[in-house]
């Protein structure tokens, strides 16, 4: 069981969230060391145990409302639960985001489960000395053939972690096959980005899919294919598919192979931003566009030159929408929130002299879930929209 105990003092509104800031700390019992895990009291409440770290602005993540250890039953237990509820939710699905770090009481964990391949993240410093466990609670549970650790990315530089990319159990493929609403995917674990396959997106491609039927489709920034392909497999009479990576694009040509669309998918490699333009310019149009563009923003101080990407992009998208056609225009920059993506596109579509009506709005899939007292959960974010 957690040892030392951090005293705080927080605001009524934050009381549920599960982040403790250090200006939030008021007494800490002894010296814990970055990583140990703490109870958390304000005043004589228990508020739960935590990871601490006082060298981040998040000083301490909440793991339980409980007294209780970060150990191996601990973490089999919430990763058996992850699990169960993901079947719930998606019960003909396999191969999804299995944790989700806060969402599923395991803050700085990230797996995501293709088949019996594992990708794992860990982004505390908790978590990060407690990976063997988590391999272990892994390989207790499922019957894994290889984890690869995806630990190259920015957010390892908040609790002064290193980068790094490796295999951390078993053998790895050089791809394997993963299926999304019956739609079937190479994913390149090793040298794909991120953590090899964007399953954030799930309710958009199936909506996209519906809404293809007889239509020329543009899927932009499209990466290994996956609205692409959906579009295709809708009733799409030609879709052309565009990223800036040759290894995405190789990737999005097997992808339609493999579900025999790859008469109908076209893909180009190029600058997205160019590209647009010069089909603007060319006087092109399609019925139905797809914007889903990485994170532009990727903190606060970038929001500025951020919202103006976004809204270049999507004036230009919307330039070459056909009357009656649909945008698809998506953010995953958590700092871009509704009303910013909606102030966006509205100021977008009145520099394109376009009208447009709202006909959907999805975020991200069951397998990414959001807290309601946690708005950081939520970071995906899409808009349907209709020339009208």
């Amino acid at each position: 069981m957690p040892q030392k105990a951090v005293q705080v003092i927080r605001k009524k509104s934050r009381q549920s969230h599960l982040w403790i800031f250090a200006n939030e700390i008021r007494q800490v019992e002894g010296k814990p060391n970055p990583g140990d895990t703490v109870l958390v009291y304000q005043q004589e409440k228990l508020l739960g145990s935590g990871f601490y770290n006082l060298h981040s602005l998040i000083a301490i993540r909440l793991y339980s409302r409980q007294n209780e250890d970060f150990d191996l039953a601990f973490i089999k237990r919430k990763i058996s639960e992850a699990y169960q509820y993901r079947k719930r939710l998606l019960p003909r699905e396999e191969d999804f985001r299995l944790i989700f770090g806060e969402s599923d009481s395991l803050p700085g964990v990230v797996i995501d489960k293709y088949g019996n391949h594992f990708t794992l993240q860990t982004f505390t410093y908790g978590t990060e000395l407690r990976k063997e466990l988590i391999g272990q609670a892994l390989r207790e549970i499922f019957p894994v053939e290889s984890i690869f650790l995806k630990n190259d990315f920015r957010l390892r530089d908040i609790e002064n972690l290193p980068h790094t990319e490796e295999l951390f159990y078993g053998t790895i493929k050089d791809r394997v096959v993963i299926q999304e609403n019956n739609v079937r995917f190479y994913v390149d674990i090793k040298g794909g980005q991120k953590t090899g396959f964007f399953f954030d997106q799930r309710i958009t491609r199936d909506k996209v899919r519906r809404l293809s039927k007889d239509k020329k489709v543009l899927d932009v920034f499209c990466y290994t294919g996956g609205f692409t392909i959906n579009a295709a497999l809708g009733g799409a009479k030609k879709v052309i598919g565009v990223d800036i990576s040759k290894a995405a694009i190789a990737l999005a040509n097997e992808n339609a192979k493999l579900n025999k669309v790859d008469d109908i998918c076209k893909f180009k490699i190029g600058d997205a931003f160019n590209l647009l333009r010069d089909l603007v310019k060319a006087k092109k149009r399609f019925d139905l566009i797809i914007i889903d563009p990485p994170p532009f923003i990727k903190s606060k101080k970038e929001k500025k030159a951020g919202i103006q990407g976004y809204r270049d992009i999507n004036l230009q998208a919307m330039k070459l929408l056909t009357r009656g056609g649909i945008i698809v225009s998506s953010t995953c920059s958590h700092y871009l929130f509704w009303q910013d993506l909606l102030d966006i596109l509205t100021q977008a579509a009145q520099d394109a002299g376009r009208t447009f009506k709202i006909i959907d709005r999805t975020t991200q899939g069951p397998d990414h879930p959001i807290i309601l007292s946690m708005p950081e959960t939520e970071y995906l974010r899409c808009y349907f929209l209709e020339v009208y």
